[in-house]
């Protein structure tokens, strides 16, 4: 079964890891990236790689800025090692031509499933197309395509803006990282019959700094995050243990939400599905954990949920 089909399966979970392309100019990176996929290749559908970018979004910067290796060659070499399905990110307002972009991916790279991104700012003008915009171009190649977008569930109007965007040929969309279950609620309840799915995403936290970078990125984090995650972790046990507690706390707030969301499904929901991030290289091994068992919980609600809706 290709990957479109899966996505638009609402009784078939489906579950992304995302993972940064490695630096650069270095082959031992590289090595190293596929040996981190092999450890994971079982527990996931698709491997979504970012399109990393030397972006000018508005915060103090929490990193500095190292090119990073194409997605799409290091996709390819995901799915001829591993005969796994990829994700793209592509940012598409930088180029013109993403129709030509996208034709070069699927017949040099074998790639066909992209998450389409916009502009950092509407006020600055780009060369390159809008996501709906390019979801045409693209489409109008006529290759087949699996084609995604970015939720941003606190947005007033994010129901309609990804109605709009279906209506365009998209046919899933990732959230930003979550750590509150209100606004994604809230916008599930929204897009009642709606047959694209909804990708939750879910990253590990260990250190302050992964909730100050995640902000930086756009998560929208409770202002009591940091004490509830790190410092209260670290109160309770020598520091030698407080990631590991900072860890446990992530991962259980990301099952609360999930089983908000599933409590509170509208009659007719878009099919969910779930999306790990792997932000940084600390914190590969929890990203791993977090992989594992909040892959299990959810296909346990689908199940559930499938059951319910048959009985």
């Amino acid at each position: 079964m290709d990957l479109k089909t899966k996505i638009l399966n609402s009784n078939i979970p489906v579950v992304f890891f995302e993972m940064v392309p490695p630096v650069k100019g270095k082959p031992e990176a590289l090595q190293s990236t596929l040996g981190e996929v092999a450890k994971i290749q079982k527990l996931a559908d698709a491997i979504n790689l970012p399109e990393i970018r030397d972006e000018t979004r508005a915060g103090d910067r929490t990193f500095k800025f190292v090119p990073r290796v194409e997605p799409r060659m290091l996709g390819s070499s995901i799915r001829k090692e591993f005969d796994m399905d990829v994700v793209l990110n592509r940012c598409v307002v930088y180029e013109k031509d993403q129709a030509s972009w996208f034709r070069e991916t699927v017949e040099k790279f074998g790639i066909e499933s992209l998450v389409l991104v916009g502009g950092e700012s509407s006020r600055i003008q780009y060369p390159g197309p809008n996501v709906t915009q390019a979801a045409r171009e693209i489409q109008a190649t006529g290759l087949p395509s699996a084609l995604g977008g970015i939720s941003i569930p606190s947005r007033a109007d994010e129901g309609e803006r990804i109605r709009r965007k279906v209506s365009e040929g998209l046919c899933f969309f990732t959230t930003q990282v979550l750590f509150d279950s209100n606004d994604i609620v809230w916008l599930i309840q929204r897009l009642n019959g709606l047959e694209a799915r909804i990708f939750l995403s879910f990253a590990p936290v260990s250190h302050e700094r992964d909730i100050e970078f995640l902000r930086w990125l756009g998560a929208d984090a409770p202002a009591d995050l940091d004490h509830f995650l790190i410092h209260s972790a670290a109160a309770e046990k020598a520091s030698s243990h407080a990631a590991e507690r900072a860890f446990e706390r992530s991962l259980n707030l990301a099952q609360r939400i999930l089983m908000d969301v599933f409590d509170n499904l509208p009659p007719d929901p878009p099919p969910l599905g779930i999306n790990i991030e792997h932000i940084n290289r600390r914190n590969f091994n929890f990203a791993v954990r977090m992989l594992e068992q909040l892959r299990i919980f959810y296909s346990t609600l689908i199940a559930a949920r499938r059951r319910a809706t048959l009985a």
